[in-house]
């Protein structure tokens, strides 16, 4: 794909009296040179367009001011602040973030001195400068909150390294390993993923920054299904590096995408239930009253556990079909007790679970119960393991009163021929299976959260993959999902991850390659367009078959990407 550099004409000489007047030395004199030939240049690679800022806007502005000198504040000018007529305010600075020690007070006035070089579109991550310290030092801004040293890399190579990728993440070779694991991700990987559209030559240097890359321990291999024959939607949605599709949506928790990726079911926090063209951005159909949802493998029947009135317990199972809404039985199925849990598993078969502890094995065609098992207690959510007759069931006490769950949590693999428990993870509180039933991903809370990939054959922990550390004062489970790709070559992570200096709860969506255990792409689920402090929470989410990430958000409602 052909790149395009454009060079706007110099403004040095115009607004050379403002910068001396904040920088009595002038810039320096790598910064001078390019900026005396050109003010900033533009990358045009494809339909992406990168821009390296011209003085203008590298300084905050035209508007009166703009061209300020560095104020240092102390923790008692933080009241005093007026924080949004700050140059880069969106970019560079949180409010809301506590300064309880000077590392963090150093912080803050560390972001207040830098200029912005670069916005990354679609992150919350930008490319500045600091003029005030001894060495002018570059850096990458994450989140308004955390200001990372691009250590080793000068001006001039920053212009080279951005003339040919802009803004793509050939600067992670620049981070340390502090900076990695502030920032939670694997560097090298993505780095990798997001130069893989350009000639690996070009970007061979960065990766030799990098210590060597230890090769993958050996795994069964995954059998891909042929999509030859599948509708291609994925090319209308935006990239992991773009700012994602939002369908307005009412409340929505859940999502599943049906096996041909055509649509999307969607379960709704206010009990409501919704069915989404996909590749047309319509809703095809909804209804009320739905207490748990879950979509059958071939993608034509809804199972949803029903209720008279919203204040009422699940009373009955009624079998939809996911293209009309339309009930598949003339009667529900009613067995006379409440309802809690479902799940649709292989051969054509619906497990549900009730209040006294019992699940039961339903045909989906006939509605006629062919198994029950008993003493299945605190059963959270059922969940189908391939096409097999076992199913996965996380087990835990809930406080309905509280609302909060209670006790000793677990997740187990449950032989639903015999009702034997195969196996149990103890400590467990989430869990997602693949499609084809070989892995389980498997989550353990802790200082940080720990997932592990787990082969059922062997009982063997393939990966082991480190998540975030919960905030003190918020349930642990919020915001949390795991989710395989229909091909297994894929797992999803959403988790609320909290930052102990800044007291910053980001939510974030994380997804991995499965075959070797290694981060492949990280991105940030950002916060409420009107009050910033708030962070949009994932409460669902959903791969299709045709690379397709849809994330529910809570009050914000559905975002969707291509992957």
């Amino acid at each position: 794909m052909n790149r395009r550099l454009e060079f706007p004409p110099s403004k040095l000489a115009k607004l050379k009296k403002a910068i001396t007047s904040i920088l009595p030395g002038g810039l320096p004199e790598d910064v001078a040179r390019f900026y005396g030939k050109s003010d900033g240049l533009k990358l045009f690679h494809g339909t992406e367009k990168f821009v390296l800022v011209g003085l203008t806007e590298m300084f905050g502005g035209i508007q009166k001011g703009a061209f300020q000198k560095h104020v240092v504040v102390k923790k008692a000018d933080l009241d005093e602040l007026e924080w949004s007529m700050l140059p880069f305010y969106e970019q560079f600075f949180n409010e809301y973030g506590d300064v309880t020690d000077k590392k963090s007070l150093d912080q803050l006035n560390l972001r207040m001195r830098l200029k912005l070089l670069a916005s990354v579109e679609g992150e919350s991550t930008e490319l500045a400068i600091d003029y005030f310290d001894e060495k002018p030092t570059l850096y990458l801004v994450d989140h308004a909150d955390a200001a990372y040293p691009l250590k080793g890399l000068g001006f001039d190579e920053l212009v080279q390294w951005f003339s040919k990728f802009g803004t793509r993440r050939w600067y992670y070779a620049f981070l340390d390993k502090k900076a990695e694991a502030s920032l939670n991700i694997d560097l090298r990987a993505e780095l990798e993923r997001s130069l893989e559209d350009f000639p690996r030559e070009e970007w061979a240097p960065l990766l030799a920054r990098f210590p060597k890359k230890k090769e993958p321990r050996p795994m069964r291999a995954m059998v891909v299904s042929a999509t030859s024959d599948l509708p291609v939607i994925r090319s209308s949605f935006p990239t992991l590096k773009e700012a994602p599709e939002v369908i307005d949506e009412d409340a929505p928790r859940g999502v599943s995408f049906s096996a041909d990726g055509r649509r999307l079911v969607v379960w709704g926090g206010n009990y409501g239930l919704f069915v989404h063209d996909v590749a047309e951005r319509k809703r095809l159909w909804k209804q009320k009253n739905a207490e748990a949802v879950d979509l059958a493998p071939d993608g034509h029947t809804v199972a949803v556990l029903e209720h008279a009135q919203a204040s009422e317990h699940a009373d009955r199972l009624v079998l939809r079909s996911c293209a009309t809404g339309k009930p598949l039985h003339r009667e529900p199925w009613r067995p006379g007790r409440a309802l809690t849990t479902l799940a649709c598993i292989g051969g054509g078969k619906v497990v549900v679970a009730d209040s006294s502890d019992t699940l039961h094995v339903l045909d989906a065609e006939t509605q006629r119960v062919l198994k029950t098992v008993p003493r299945v207690k605190n059963a959270r959510r059922l969940g189908a393991v391939g096409n097999t007759a076992r199913v996965l069931v996380h087990v835990q006490a809930y406080d309905r009163g509280a609302g909060v769950l209670t006790g000793r949590s677990a997740v187990k693999l449950i032989e639903l021929e015999t009702g034997e428990i195969v196996k149990t993870w103890a400590g467990a509180t989430a869990f997602a299976a693949s499609a084809d039933g070989a892995l389980v991903a498997l989550r353990w809370l802790g200082k940080p959260s720990v997932v592990r990939l787990v082969e059922l054959a062997s009982g063997r922990v393939v990966h082991e993959l480190e998540g975030g550390t919960s905030s003190p004062d918020e349930n642990p489970h919020y915001g949390f999902h795991l989710r395989f790709s229909p091909d297994g070559s894929r797992l999803a992570i959403t988790e609320r991850m909290y930052d102990a200096v800044s007291k910053i709860v980001t939510s974030t969506v994380r997804l991995y390659d499965t075959r070797r255990g290694t981060l492949v792409e990280r991105v940030d689920l950002g916060r409420h367009p009107d009050r910033p402090r708030l962070t949009i929470d994932a409460e669902g989410l959903a791969l299709s078959i045709d690379g397709v990430l849809c994330i529910a958000a809570d009050s914000y409602g559905l975002r969707l990407w291509r992957i």
